[in-house]
């Protein structure tokens, strides 16, 4: 380990550098307890309900709409039961929700603090509490839809929660999945990340998902380019750039640089690639 604060390793060997072994995916169980517990309330703590109205967040939840729910509501399917991994305040999953009032929501979330928020803002939702081995307390084949954005980097066993998220999908069902698809900096230096932030390549996320019975709908999707947010931020502000036009901008920018794509970018030209990739899985077997 790093250090106290980190699970993550201060030694970093070529197959974690080129994105094929990912940190955290063999920890044994002491390992997931002490990652667990980092991560736990890192974020509620870190954020201080920034996410509730930075307009980089609200632009992301734009992006799940754009990419996502729509393809969703184009597919005409019958939405029962929907699953969303650690979804924070729950704002992501709101205005969808609102359009299936009789569907069951079902949220596996890690952090006191935001299932308190989940409970008052979602009368009658299901709160689940993640467990360190990373099963999910649902029945097989009971979900129409899981959803996580912008999560998985948070959790360690990541195979171990895709695996269960294939069991409780329904046959037909789809997957939604958002993720960073670098290191997000080196892990030896202080980061402005919970303590073990580190995105999954895109390819090791297809072949990680595809194992479990799922396969893409639609090639996987280069978004959020982070630089545009920085950008923005130092100079005209989002308010001058509408949501549409940013995500025209930002779909060409993250397509241009899509072929410079490295998991560990310790250098200026490898900082030139995608920040992360949307994904729409569904489930075959």
């Amino acid at each position: 380990m790093n250090s106290e604060y980190t699970s993550l390793p201060a030694v970093i060997d070529q197959s974690i550098k080129d994105g094929t072994c990912l940190v955290g995916d063999n920890f044994n169980d002491d390992q997931l307890k002490c990652w667990f517990l980092q991560e736990k309330e890192a974020f509620f703590e870190g954020d201080a309900g920034n996410s509730e109205i930075d307009p980089w967040y609200e632009y992301m939840h734009y992006v799940n709409e754009c990419l996502g729910f729509e393809h969703i509501i184009k597919t005409k399917m019958n939405l029962d039961s929907i699953l969303v991994l650690g979804p924070g305040a729950g704002k992501e999953i709101e205005k969808f929700s609102k359009l299936y009032k009789n569907c069951t929501l079902n949220f596996l979330e890690a952090s006191e603090n935001f299932q308190k928020i989940l409970q008052k803002r979602f009368h009658g939702s299901n709160i689940i509490f993640p467990k360190i081995t990373g099963d999910i307390e649902l029945d097989d084949n009971t979900q129409n839809l899981v959803c996580a954005f912008s999560v998985l980097h948070h959790i360690p066993n990541v195979s171990k929660v895709i695996e269960e998220v294939a069991r409780v999908v329904k046959i037909g069902g789809y997957f939604l999945v958002r993720e960073p698809c670098s290191s997000m900096g080196d892990w030896r230096y202080p980061r402005s990340a919970t303590p073990n932030e580190r995105g999954i390549s895109r390819n090791m996320m297809v072949n990680i998902t595809k194992q479990t019975g799922f396969i893409l709908d639609k090639r996987p999707i280069p978004i959020i380019f982070e630089p545009l947010n920085k950008v923005l931020k130092k100079t005209i502000g989002f308010r001058m750039l509408p949501y549409p036009m940013l995500y025209k901008i930002d779909r060409i920018f993250s397509w241009l640089i899509s072929y410079n794509d490295h998991y560990w970018r310790d250098s200026w030209y490898k900082k030139i690639g995608p920040s992360s990739y949307f994904y729409i899985f569904r489930k075959i077997f």
